[in-house]
């Protein structure tokens, strides 16, 4: 686009007689629920019993939930440490249980405790609406031993939490009887085409291409409508980690998801291959897509996904990844947890990473860009782990959640934070945190293993995890399942949102947005530098969608000259990465972005408000004025000059609003705003003011914002395309005169001068 420089400023920084609004501001786009405790395993207050490794699915037939989990219970049969499968079904909107909790998986002898069932997965089907529930264990039964552990499904009636029929084998990992070969970590996704299921594990097959202890990823095709039955080749192996009978290369951590559109399962993994320089330990996400018919490989082997460190360094590693659709794009978002060559972090600094996919695999976007910011950057304390990401259709965003320790070393909480579904720019607070296990501060309680599903009902996303906690009913050590949920909010921007806006809290600074045609936005966010009092804009393209405007194009430029000696060829453009409003209605908004120019970094103003209401475009009902100067509100540049230019906003009775965005004669970025009355199509702007003092962020300080005279602009209107703009300012900025031109339209204005 040309002149990315024009940006008006919605700060009270003028004692302008603009339309200040009062009141406190609620910005409520980011509200989850307060948490439920979903389960009550053994006697309260009893650290011998426990839930562990929730998982969750949504029954779109019957609006419910069902959550299952691992766990020690003292129900009849089962030792006091014997692991088995439980479920409960669950109400989406209360969390409160329907029904009472059930037994799922009767692994060996009753109560005997060497026999486990661990990791349960579940997935729904809407064809017969039923769940199937899948786990790792030992059994005696068939041939099984102790020890020897195997994937194992169940099916469970939807709509009434019966089981039905038995538990029923699905991997058959080397020799029956040996365990010396084993498949654990099982995932499930159903395939709503042909009515399957994929279930995929980690497991070492024993076949003389995997021997004992090389573990690679297997998958197995059922019946929809009777998963006892096995489709396609048995135990299907997916991933090919360094050469074949060496058990220095492992797969590790498979996730798996379905893909309606394209009939295709995707599945991911983190492992350590011998391609392209890679050495053993030296951990990278990889994937693999399969025929949802078949289960078949399709495209590319074992493609990678993440590239953490220079290969063959395996100081720098990724880790457990886990993956979403989105079906309004049909790609998909991989998330997982990595330490980073990024500078500004340690080299044992774990943090959340993500890279978006296309349907054929490739890579869109930024490359493994950052999602989460646990604790200060450059503090190894501070960590995130074990991301889970759902793909939220209600609010056309991602939600990813993960276990992290933020505000104290060592206390473990499930944090949240979602993304926009088309370019995965970062919306509300940076890190929502979801879980209270026990005092804040107190490193006893810990929150972990989290688990998210959409709602495709109500449109919410449904959180569970497992937790300790110091309540009434529950005691440090005792590990219970927890859940929240949060809704899409419901306000629609329409061409109203064009105008400036701020957060009173940041004074000084602010956006001035242009809606276009169509989704399209333009937006200027005016400010400082974060490493020193001086002033900075950023320029940036994007859209709207639902409520809110989403700046995934977002450019800083410098290399301009202010006056006659500016020349074009000069400015550079910097990518500077993306930030989004959001907002709750026609006054109040929030803001959060995520930047990848060094010190601007990751953060969330809350209390963001409007400055002004332009003329023909309220809110509320916007339509034209019948003022036939309200169609000059907009971006406008001189073509000579591209790489600086104005916004401009009328905003009726002769009064417009302007920002210059610009330079001084030193080449750094500069912006000047005014307020000016009009006369026979000229307005003139008496004084022009800019700004000192702050930085960019949390160091932000309103009060340190110095506010100084800059000189007069006169613009005159030639015509719904041509302005004029004559100048004075200070002595190193001189007078002279330019020539304007609009850049873009500005949707729901026409020009009828």
């Amino acid at each position: 686009m040309k002149a990315q420089h024009h940006t008006t400023t919605a700060l009270t920084l003028l004692s302008f007689a603009l339309l200040w609004l009062a009141g406190p501001v609620q910005a409520t786009s980011d509200l989850w629920s307060e948490p439920t405790r979903l389960t009550h395993v053994g006697p309260d207050l009893n650290r011998n019993y426990d839930a562990r490794e929730a998982s969750v699915a949504h029954n779109s037939i019957n609006n419910e939930l069902l959550v299952v989990w691992e766990g020690t219970d003292n129900v009849a049969g089962v030792a006091i440490d014997e692991a088995e499968i439980y479920g409960q079904r669950v109400n989406p909107q209360t969390h409160a249980p329907i029904g009472p909790k059930f037994r799922i998986s009767f692994m060996g002898p009753a109560g005997d405790a060497r026999f486990d069932a661990r990791n349960p997965d579940v997935a729904y089907n809407a064809a017969t609406n039923e769940y199937l529930v899948v786990w790792y264990g030992d059994h005696n039964q068939n041939g099984l031993v102790e020890g020897e552990f195997e994937i194992f499904g169940q099916r469970i009636n939807a709509a009434t939490g019966d089981l039905i029929g038995t538990a029923f084998r699905i991997s058959d990992m080397g020799p029956t009887g040996n365990r010396s070969y084993d498949a654990i970590d099982p995932v499930v996704a159903w395939n709503s085409v042909d009515n399957n299921f994929l279930v995929v594990w980690r497991g070492e097959d024993g076949t003389a291409g995997t021997p004992v202890g090389e573990f690679e990823i297997y998958a197995q095709l059922l019946n929809g409508s009777n998963p006892a039955q096995q489709l396609g080749v048995n135990d299907r192996r997916i991933s090919d980690m360094g050469p074949n009978g060496s058990v220095n290369f492992d797969a590790y951590s498979p996730k798996v998801v379905y893909n309606a559109t394209a009939n295709e399962f995707l599945v991911v993994w983190y492992g350590d291959d011998n391609v392209n320089g890679r050495v053993s330990g030296e951990f990278e996400i990889y994937g693999q897509r399969l025929a949802g018919s078949t289960g078949a490989e399709v495209g590319a082997n074992d493609f990678p996904i993440s590239e953490t460190g220079p290969n063959g360094n395996n100081l720098y590693l990724a880790q457990y990844p886990d993956v979403a659709w989105n079906a309004d794009r049909n790609e998909y978002l991989v998330v997982w947890s990595a330490n980073s060559t990024v500078a500004t972090l340690t080299s044992s600094e774990f943090e959340i990473y993500a890279q978006r996919l296309a349907v054929d695999g490739s890579q869109i976007g930024r490359d493994d860009f950052r999602i989460s910011y646990m604790g200060p950057d450059g503090s190894s304390s501070f960590d995130a782990f074990r991301p889970h990401v759902a793909y939220h259709r209600a609010g056309k965003q991602y939600v990813v959640a993960w276990r992290g320790d933020h505000d104290t070393d060592g206390e473990f909480e499930i944090w949240a934070q979602r993304l926009d579904g088309r370019s995965a720019v970062h919306l509300g607070q940076v890190a929502t945190r979801l879980s209270h296990a026990g005092p804040d501060g107190n490193l006893l309680f810990d929150a972990r293993r989290v688990n998210l599903v959409e709602n495709t009902t109500d449109g919410t996303v449904v959180a569970v995890w497992e937790q300790e906690d110091n309540s009434a009913t529950q005691a440090e050590g005792e590990f219970e399942v927890f859940s929240t949920s949060l809704a899409a909010n419901e306000f629609v921007l329409n061409n109203g949102v064009t105008g400036s806006w701020y957060d009173p809290a940041h004074d000084g600074e602010g956006w001035m947005i242009e809606r276009l045609a169509g989704d399209r936005v333009l937006a200027v966010w005016y400010t400082y530098r974060p490493e020193a009092p001086i002033q900075a804009w950023m320029v940036g393209t994007g859209h709207v969608v639902n409520n809110r405007v989403v700046l995934d194009a977002v450019q800083i430029t410098s290399g301009g000259v202010f006056g006659p000696a500016f020349d074009p060829a000069a400015v550079q453009r910097l990518d500077w990465g993306g930030y989004a409003i959001e907002f709750d209605d026609c006054t109040t908004a929030q803001a959060s972005y995520a930047s990848v120019r060094p010190g601007f970094g990751a953060g969330y103003l809350g209390g963001v408000r409007r400055i002004t209401n332009v003329d023909g475009l309220d809110c509320q009902s916007p339509a034209p004025s019948g003022d036939p100067l309200s169609g000059i509100t907009g971006p406008w540049y001189d073509p000579s000059h591209d790489g600086e230019g104005w916004v401009l906003e009328y905003l009726g009775n002769n009064t417009l609003l302007m920002a210059w965005f610009s330079y001084d004669t030193q080449g750094n970025q500069r912006w000047f705003l005014g307020v000016g009355t009009g006369s026979n199509n000229v307005f003139t702007f008496s004084d022009v003011q800019t700004t000192s003092g702050t930085v960019f962020g949390p160091a932000f300080n309103p009060a340190a914002v110095q506010r100084q005279p800059w000189g007069t602009v006169t613009i005159t209107v030639n015509s719904c395309t041509s302005l004029t703009v004559d100048y004075q300012g200070p002595a190193a900025f001189g007078s002279g005169q330019l020539q304007a031109v609009p850049i873009v339209g500005v949707a729901g204005l026409d020009c009828s001068l």
